[in-house]
């Protein structure tokens, strides 16, 4: 699971499993503008999106160590494909909506897949890294040239139709992925050990709960940040780059993860990525000139950048068996889907303040969580693992 393919494999799916999150403000911004919603309208057809991709997730706890990974993910792709195209040809809302639902359970097979392909190397805190500086970059490469090149011609249509044929032309680069993982037999091994301790389970959970609420948090700044700039009544084109700016520096975030890997451990770069998007909230509380907000937003990318490898990897160094870590995709899915409806309707009430402090709220429990979890399990997956016969190793605090 360390050969390069595998590892370019993982990177690739992923960053075509979380393409509809890095377009995310593109998406919502070309529906409002070009379909005539409202916030609270656009932000349910998001969260739409990511109740098929929880929907879908959830069950891959079951089936993630049993199916075929190639085979999946190419059943997958074309359903992608053909409900994006579906959303973009409609003008009716229900139909965008269910369409939405069947393109997040597609996508989230190949973001679950990918999570999974990289948990199974030797160093998944430093793959991981790579694979949000991939998915961010990607996302940066489309956010750049998407607006001017497709959207001011063929407005939400083509962007949909460009979405789609991303995951086909890139569909090829997926030969590399294996069909199966390294914890099958792992999984074997630990059935055949004494109960997993009710502490680590424990830890475990708390693990996918930080996940759950590092994204929610990030989800509901990210939905809107370019709502946040549009209300200032900063030009358009000159947010798109700057958004596009900012995920270049989300890139920079995940590769500082990736240099980093688990040589500080895992709390400490935990701590330094919210302790920067708290700061970054703050700031695009009062964004009066571009430049503030320009610096507000960069500052929001990179943290998230950094910390979203750092709360995946909080899972892994739990995950005994190799079936949990697959869950931090659902955990993913969730915070995501819940985060653009709940943002929405918090602009709609009390203005961008309450959506900021709602987001700072989420992002501070998740740091107590991910303690909490790494204090309460880590020794005792290390215990667990041992007994196994396992000889796997994980990251100090």
């Amino acid at each position: 699971m360390d050969r390069r393919g595998v590892i370019f494999a993982g990177v690739v799916i992923s960053a075509l499993g979380a393409l509809t999150y890095n377009l995310l403000p593109l998406f919502l911004g070309t529906a409002q503008d070009y379909r005539g919603l409202s916030d609270q309208a656009v932000g349910v057809l998001s969260s739409s999106f990511y109740v098929g991709f929880t929907l879908a997730t959830v069950t891959a706890f079951f089936w993630i160590r049993r199916f075929n990974w190639r085979i999946v993910t190419f059943v997958a792709i074309p359903i992608a494909a053909i409900a994006m195209l579906t959303v973009g040809q409609t003008a009716t809302y229900g139909v965008m909506l269910a369409a939405m639902v069947c393109a997040g359970g597609a996508f989230s097979v190949l973001y679950g897949i990918g999570t999974t392909v990289l948990s199974d190397t030797s160093q998944p805190a430093r793959w991981y890294g790579l694979k949000i500086a991939s998915e961010a970059g990607l996302g940066a490469i489309l956010m750049l040239t998407l607006p001017g090149i497709v959207v001011a011609r063929w407005g939400f249509e083509g962007l949909m139709a460009a979405m789609a044929g991303v995951v086909i032309l890139l569909a090829p680069l997926l030969l590399g992925l294996p069909g199966r993982g390294l914890n099958e037999g792992l999984s074997t091994a630990t059935r055949q050990s004494p109960a997993m301790p009710s502490a680590l389970r424990l830890a475990l959970w708390l693990g996918l709960l930080c996940v759950f609420a590092y994204l929610f948090c990030t989800t509901m700044i990210w939905a809107f940040i370019e709502r946040v700039a549009n209300d200032a009544g900063f030009d358009p084109v000159t947010t798109g780059n700057i958004l596009s700016l900012g995920l270049l520096l989300a890139i920079t975030g995940s590769l500082a993860a990736m240099v980093a890997g688990e040589r500080f451990g895992l709390a400490a770069p935990l701590m330094l990525s919210i302790t920067l998007l708290v700061i970054s909230l703050f700031l695009l509380g009062d964004v009066g000139s571009l430049a503030a907000y320009g610096v507000a937003a960069c500052l929001f990318t990179f943290s998230f950048g950094l910390g979203i490898p750092y709360t995946v990897s909080v899972v892994a160094a739990l995950d005994v068996d190799g079936r949990y870590v697959v869950l931090t995709v659902p955990a993913i899915g969730l915070g995501v889907m819940l985060a653009p409806a709940i943002g929405g309707f918090l602009s709609a009430q009390g203005g961008h303040g309450a959506l900021l402090t709602a987001a700072g709220i989420s992002v501070i429990a998740a740091l107590a969580l991910a303690l909490t979890a790494l204090r309460l399990g880590l020794r005792r997956a290390r215990a667990y693992r041992d007994e196994a016969g396992t000889g796997v190793t994980e990251p100090i605090v």
